[in-house]
């Protein structure tokens, strides 16, 4: 189902239930409202590493969960595909757009999207799209997509400023993955590691790849080694 001959956003490993810190709020409630038809198009939008594709990659799962059709798609991995691609996205019954921005300058990809968004408006399909900046910001040469997409439903995603954030998008994922890490290893990563969600789920996947075998309890050296690894993010 995720296939097209495209160059497709390569699924990543997240779920909407690792978005559960108290900042993450009003993204989940629209999430819900998007599962339930009462919103066709969605937007969200922040600085590069809070999660935008992790959340995507997410929302695009949850759907074929419930035995619906979802796809996420990057469209900065699509401006050199031919044009006639888009038409492959209209089968889908979700179809998650990332990077949105950067079809600014590219007038017939602009066309594209905004073709897309009228069929999947008469088919009752359901469209998210992503970007660095609000759509108000978006330096479109199409007007009628800039309008578009500013009725969409909008929300910034949280930066990772907040600590409780953080902390329930580790724990979150470490319990769903079934990591056991040694308490001060979460500490030190909440306290001295990257704020950004992307980092984030980044550094668990690599400490799962190096502690794979090793006991919970891990020597003071090792303790070290693991630590030196979280300050090179």
């Amino acid at each position: 189902m995720r296939q097209l001959q495209l160059n497709i956003e390569p699924q990543l490993d997240a779920r909407i239930s690792d978005f559960s810190g108290p900042s993450w709020g009003s993204v989940i409630d629209a999430i819900r409202q998007l599962h339930t038809g009462l919103i066709q198009q969605f937007y969200i939008y922040g600085e590069g590493g809070v999660g935008k594709s992790h959340l995507l990659s997410a929302i695009c799962d949850s759907y074929l969960e419930l035995g619906k059709s979802a796809i996420h798609v990057s469209l900065l991995e699509l401006l050199d595909a031919p044009i006639e691609a888009i038409t492959s996205l209209e089968k889908y019954d979700l179809v998650a757009l990332d990077d949105i921005e950067t079809i600014s300058g590219v007038k017939h990809w602009q066309k594209a999207v905004f073709h897309l968004i009228n069929y999947n408006n008469q088919e009752d399909g359901q469209l998210i799209f992503s970007s660095r900046c609000a759509p108000i910001e978006l330096k479109l040469e199409l007007p009628d997509l800039q309008s578009r997409l500013m009725q969409a439903v909008s929300v910034r995603l949280p930066d990772g400023q907040s600590y409780s954030d953080r902390e329930a998008l580790v724990k979150s994922v470490l319990n769903r993955r079934g990591i056991l890490l040694d308490p001060q290893i979460v500490e030190y990563l909440l306290d001295h590691g990257p704020h950004k969600t992307a980092l984030l789920l980044q550094i668990i996947e690599r400490l799962e790849s190096l502690l794979k075998g090793e006991k919970t309890k891990l020597s003071n050296a090792t303790l070290r080694q693991i630590y030196a690894f979280i300050d090179e993010y």
